[in-house]
């Protein structure tokens, strides 16, 4: 209470100008109309433009909450759209408890190489949140690669852009497969091989995944055909690919889990 008399015995000129300041102000804003219009609409502009900051400010602590939100909402887009393939009918509606071929777990890479002979991927989500050694990794555009390894936290993810990389694709509406195999140092292109020398092939054909394997569905677009070159001593077609995936610039990927890959494997051994 003392420190309070000593704080308004110091300053007793200034409250008092601010308390008469005050009622000025509010006299002239409440018996003048044209004040107190003007008075209104400035407040109201500045009340506006820092509901304004405090709505952006809310936004972006909020952002990776969202994020995370959408890449589960596209995870779950990704897993219906590769299931709803594989049970199409035209006689009958599928329930959707029996679309479960297919699972999609959404990841971050949080770091990555593409300039080496032999690139790795790391992702931020390991075997806590599902994701073991095998599984196929996409983005939106396309596919990435094939995990590696994986422990709680965290997943090591070989792409296409990888020397030991191997990816069964097929020439869409043609029927021929091969096997995508990368050279360096280019991102952006790969190699396609045993195209043989008879199949009716043309610069510009989309190649799509086989789902000959247990990793990717069929179906996902990899690239289109760029050259076609003729070994004289092979059978089958020199060809580059441009892939449809800028792998320099992904960032949010997709990991599928094949539910039945055990069950495929066991008859094919």
């Amino acid at each position: 209470m003392r420190n309070l008399l000593l704080f308004i015995s110091k300053y007793n000129a200034i409250l008092l100008f601010v308390i008469l300041e005050a009622i000025s102000i509010f006299l002239i804003v409440n018996y003048n109309n044209k004040q107190k219009e003007i008075f209104l609409y400035s407040s109201n502009l500045i009340v506006g433009k820092i509901n304004k900051k405090r709505t952006e400010l809310s936004n972006y602590l909020d952002l990776e909450d969202k994020n995370e939100k959408l890449k589960s909402e596209n995870a779950l887009i990704f897993q219906n759209y590769f299931n709803s393939r594989y049970y199409k009918s035209d006689n009958h509606d599928i329930k959707d408890s029996v679309l479960t071929d297919f699972k999609i777990v959404s990841a971050s890479i949080c770091n990555k190489s593409v300039t080496h002979r032999n690139n790795r991927y790391t992702l931020d989500k390991g075997t806590k949140s599902g994701i073991e050694k095998g599984m196929g990794v996409i983005s939106a555009k396309g596919i990435v690669g094939v995990v590696r390894k994986a422990n709680e936290e965290f997943a090591s993810v070989i792409p296409l852009i990888n020397t030991i990389s191997r990816t069964s694709v097929m020439v869409k509406g043609k029927g021929y497969f091969g096997i995508l195999k990368w050279q360096p140092y280019d991102y952006k292109k790969t190699m396609l091989e045993e195209i043989p020398k008879h199949a009716n092939i043309s610069q510009g054909d989309t190649l799509i995944t086989s789902g000959f394997s247990t990793v990717f569905p069929k179906g996902i677009v990899v690239g289109t055909i760029d050259k076609i070159d003729l070994n004289r001593g092979s059978n089958y077609y020199d060809i580059t690919v441009n892939l449809i995936n800028d792998l320099a610039l992904v960032d949010n990927v997709y990991i599928i889990e094949n539910t039945k890959k055990e069950l495929k494997k066991e008859v094919e051994e």
